[in-house]
């Protein structure tokens, strides 16, 4: 047991010389920061993209929610609002407008503390940090739990954006990212034939007004109940282009979830773990 001690122990010099050779010139010259910000920015980009087509769509629905239909056939005169129908969707439609906006913000924090991260005193103390860590290995005197602490900290501010958004745009363009052209173009087409198919406003401006080509194209009707069944007929297909891209919607915050979330969160996780075993010494030998 006392041979692999000592042969952890060189193991752990080696690791420590290694790292800091790496991590302070990496520190100093920023090629990782340089990456991430390119890499963060094209996120951005994506999701704004997104965030635009999500506000279009909420406008277009609620357009349609505040549509009121007026209707004289027969010399009856009477009012329907189909536009109802589409409560439940515009309610995803808002919630996946938030959501996207709430992505964008992530994002936007994220460019913030990667310039943060990349400061001169961040990369001094880090620096001073890693050579405290030498010197101490070198007397062989093992880092105190808040000095293993303060050093993992500073690995964690000046590495944890770079690394994870570098690794998280890797992990997108290699599973996500064809799936997201496809699901973006079909959002696109789903708001340009939603918005094609919403009726003109009429003179008053919340309701349809009946024009003489109205008149004509319904002349065969025969009642009321005709009417308002066309009305709603012709909503319920407004609604089924919409519930068409209720999927997209969904799969679309899976995946900007997936990348601004799920994948940032375990990369730093690995990270600070991987940091914590390097620099956190074994106090006991058994």
């Amino acid at each position: 047991m006392r041979a692999a001690f000592y042969a952890d122990v060189r193991l752990r010099r080696w690791l420590l010389l290694l790292s800091i050779a790496v991590l302070i010139p990496i520190a100093w010259l920023k090629p990782l920061d340089q990456s991430a910000e390119t890499h963060l920015k094209d996120g951005l980009v994506r999701a704004l993209a997104t965030y635009a087509t999500a506000r279009a769509f909420n406008g277009v629905v609620s357009i349609l929610q505040e549509t009121s239909v007026a209707i004289q056939p027969a010399g009856v005169g009477m009012s329907f609002a189909p536009g109802q129908i589409l409560d439940p969707v515009n309610d995803l439609v808002e919630q996946f407008s938030s959501i996207m906006l709430a992505v964008c913000v992530s994002i936007g924090i994220q460019l913030a503390l990667l310039k943060l991260g990349g400061t001169t005193l961040v990369s001094l103390a880090l620096t001073c940090g890693l050579l405290w860590w030498a010197f101490s290995n070198v007397r062989g005197r093992p880092l105190t739990r808040w000095e293993s602490r303060l050093i993992v900290a500073a690995v964690v501010v000046r590495f944890a954006v770079p690394l994870v958004a570098t690794t998280s745009e890797w992990a997108y363009q290699q599973t996500l990212a064809q799936q997201y052209g496809q699901t973006q173009g079909r959002l696109a087409v789903s708001v340009d034939q939603v918005r094609k198919a919403t009726p003109t406003e009429g003179p008053k401006g919340d309701q349809f007004a009946e024009q003489d080509d109205w008149i004509k194209k319904f002349r065969d009707w025969l009642g009321v109940d005709a009417a308002v069944a066309h009305a709603k007929a012709r909503y319920e297909q407004i609604k089924t282009q919409l519930d068409n891209a209720v999927e997209d919607m969904v799969h679309m915050i899976a995946i900007f979830a997936l990348q601004t979330i799920v994948l940032p969160l375990l990369f730093l996780w690995v990270l600070g773990q991987l940091a914590g075993r390097l620099i956190t010494p074994r106090l006991k030998l058994t």
